[in-house]
């Protein structure tokens, strides 16, 4: 295996009890939690001064660069944008955004060292890029574990908040955490069908993470390192045969247009894309300016990022659905799945605790129980998989 630095036990967390309800007047009730936090905050930056604070009390207009490598039209760019907007709004538009073009300063596995070297103010891009900073990230590539999105998301927000691990790696990498969304389910994409682990041997492709990187390759796939937006090029020259990735890959990468097989092999949710402040562009915020977007923060890691993703990755459907060239969305069964489980066994947890231990963490052991501990917490989350219901489509098409 080609190690990928620039890209992207075995229980499962499911969707059973409470019930995360998207509504306007959820909706409704969480803006006026975010007004509420932001006139607090104005009434008390009027007894304190600090960086961001104007002559007469106001805050300071400020424009912050964005990094993405979020594009157009997928389910990250409309995560992406959500927060951006809603941050506008709660600040009263004393924190804008320069919204640069998806890699135009600086490439997918740069933007993250745009942060720390001052070129970006804040990037949006897969912390599997560069893994040597985010092993409190990479957590989410322990296959089989994660399949519910949202308990994931929420999950992060608390670890990265609270636990002082993370928060020290984050310091320490000169950042502010904003949130981490997986990318959606895994899908294996290739010129043949693709039903159970004993069909991966000798198929070259590409795919994200230290931990799946792994866990493919011992299943026999030779796995290349070759970035989302190379994809295309690779596989229409013949680099690789095939790709493991989300199903942007198929559609707004358009893989989809030369590989006509894909299918879920039950990895679940495999890696995320993350969204920072450098710490400095963070610091030169006032107080209120820093409340009023924790208050976003909040409602972004509770649910508003994944609803997003979800509308946008309906369209992804669509476009599955309707194109000519795509022979196959399936899903392995359930005893296909199992198969693999029990033989990857517990070497993928052990895979990450090492690489963990290697990109910093202390003890990733216990950083791991207060992961899995969170997902505990927030495994009543009601979700609907848009990929998993993209499968179950595509079998009526």
């Amino acid at each position: 295996m080609t190690a990928v630095t620039d890209q992207h036990p075995t229980t499962q967390h499911l969707t059973e009890g409470r019930t995360m309800t998207f509504t306007p007047t959820t909706r409704a009730t969480r803006r006026a939690t975010i007004a509420v936090a932001l006139v607090g905050a104005l009434a008390l930056g009027a007894c304190s001064s600090g960086g961001g604070a104007s002559a007469d009390g106001g805050d300071d207009a400020i424009e912050l660069t964005l990094a993405t490598s979020a594009i157009a039209s997928t389910p990250n760019a409309a995560a992406q944008d959500w927060f951006l907007d809603a941050v506008e709004e709660a600040t009263d538009g004393s924190v804008t955004f320069d919204r640069t073009a998806p890699e135009a300063i600086c490439t997918a596995a740069e933007i993250v060292e745009c942060l720390r070297d001052g070129r970006a103010d804040v990037g949006v891009t897969i912390p599997d890029y560069t893994p040597q900073y985010f092993p409190t990230v990479s957590v989410v590539g322990i296959p089989f574990v994660g399949q519910n999105s949202a308990a994931i998301t929420a999950s992060l927000y608390d670890v990265h908040t609270n636990d002082e691990q993370a928060i020290a790696l984050m310091e320490q990498n000169g950042l502010h955490f904003v949130s981490a969304w997986p990318v959606g389910r895994l899908l294996l994409g290739t010129d043949a069908p693709v039903e159970s682990v004993a069909d991966l041997e000798g198929i070259s492709a590409r795919a994200s993470g230290p931990v799946v990187q792994q866990v493919l390759s011992d299943a026999g796939m030779a796995i290349t390192a070759v970035t989302a937006s190379e994809s295309y090029e690779a596989v229409e020259r013949g680099v690789i045969d095939g790709v493991g990735g989300a199903i942007d890959f198929a559609v707004n990468y358009r893989i989809m247009e030369l590989l006509p097989y894909w299918t879920d092999p039950g990895i679940g949710q495999y890696s995320t894309f993350g969204m920072w402040f450098s710490a400095d562009a963070w610091d030169r915020l006032s107080a209120e300016q820093q409340e009023a977007i924790s208050a976003v923060e909040q409602e972004f890691n509770d649910g508003a990022a994944v609803e997003a993703f979800n509308a946008q990755a309906a369209e992804q459907c669509d476009a599955m659905l309707e194109a000519t060239t795509v022979e196959d969305l399936s899903a392995w069964s359930d005893d296909a799945t199992a198969e693999w489980v029990d033989q990857v066994g517990d070497t993928a947890r052990d895979t990450w605790t090492s690489v963990a231990g290697d990109f910093g963490l202390d003890d990733p052991d216990a950083f791991l129980d207060a992961y899995e501990s969170a997902l505990d917490e927030h495994a009543d989350l009601e979700y609907v998989d848009a990929t998993t219901s993209c499968v179950e489509a595509f079998a009526d098409r």
